[in-house]
């Protein structure tokens, strides 16, 4: 195993220096001139050639390329053109707010997707079934930009339970943070239950077709113990695969959501920099959202060996 786990994490090095050769050269053949953005296009040519030369733009793009790929591998992302302030620095202020949506989206996700799966794989061709296929289908089918805006709609201008847009730090306003999440969590839970929910489904109706569960049955055990105690855990695999890779949508996709609710965190930054061309922010989402990518589906891969034993990794 941890020879294994060697090999993955030197792998991460070909793969975040393809993402980052990407990202630069994509971000820095983007239309649009950040300088002239910045300076306005009232900008005098010396004022453009100026700040140029200051950014580092004056330069060939290879030699650029090289100096901000070394720049990185010390952790260093450059300056944001217009928060003025280190990219790491305003990457880490951005990312609470990312992080608690993410998590309670997906812990509510889980929570409704594998129930709703079990059941409907318990009850088979029956109402709960059909219930659960309808939740799955419109899920996966709904836009989560609409979803945002009738929730927002409903719970925010019509009850007041929550607020319509913005955001208090959890040091400041502490579980009340809650409030101003929730709509944004639900909005992505609700997609990423769907996807749970059709996953588990299949995969449970699978095992419980299984001569193991046969054999619990004959032994007269409880429901409730073939389910959740035989049937279940041997059905984990497939889900906990669509788990990770949904956690990682989830961080690197809350771009839409943050921005409709205005929230502060990484996809609303991300937007305002390409808007922007905040060409150093923009290759720091890339890259964090390619990180948090292959971590995630390393942690899945390690979880396999957890749920079945006769995994072995070499």
């Amino acid at each position: 195993m941890r020879n294994y786990i060697i090999k993955r994490i030197l792998l991460l090095i070909p793969i975040i220096f393809i993402v980052a050769l990407i990202a630069f050269f994509i971000t820095n053949l983007m239309p649009g001139d950040p300088v002239r953005v910045i300076l306005g296009n009232m900008a005098s040519e010396a004022e453009v050639a100026r700040l140029e030369a200051a950014l580092g733009f004056d330069q060939p793009l290879i030699v650029r390329f090289f100096r901000w790929l070394a720049n990185i591998m010390r952790g260093n992302f450059g300056e944001s053109l217009y928060l003025n302030a280190p990219v790491s620095q305003v990457l880490a202020e951005r990312l609470r707010p990312t992080f608690l949506i993410a998590i309670l989206a997906e812990i509510l996700g889980i929570t409704a997707g594998v129930l709703l799966g079990i059941l409907a794989a318990v009850k088979h061709r029956q109402i709960l079934d059909q219930f659960s296929i309808t939740v799955s289908l419109l899920g996966i089918s709904i836009p989560s930009f609409w979803l945002a805006l009738i929730l927002m709609y409903f719970f925010s201008v019509k009850l007041g339970w929550f607020p319509v847009s913005g955001y208090e730090p959890f040091n400041e306003a502490g579980f009340g943070t809650l409030r101003y999440i929730i709509l944004p969590a639900v909005t992505l839970a609700f997609m990423q239950a769907g996807l749970i929910a059709r996953m588990t489904r299949s995969a449970m109706l699978d095992t419980l077709k299984q001569d193991y569960i046969r054999t619990a049955k004959s032994k007269g055990l409880s429901v409730y113990s073939i389910v959740f105690k035989h049937a279940l855990k041997n059905s984990m695999l497939p889900v906990i695969t669509v788990i990770g890779h949904n956690f990682a949508v989830l961080l690197g996709g809350t771009w839409i959501v943050e921005t409709i609710f205005v929230i502060p965190g990484t996809g609303f930054m991300a937007i305002n920099a390409i808007m922007r061309r905040d060409i150093p922010v923009i290759q720091a989402s890339i890259i964090f959202v390619a990180v948090i990518y292959v971590i995630l589906n390393l942690l899945v891969d390690l979880s396999y060996a957890f749920l079945n034993p006769k995994i072995r990794y070499q």
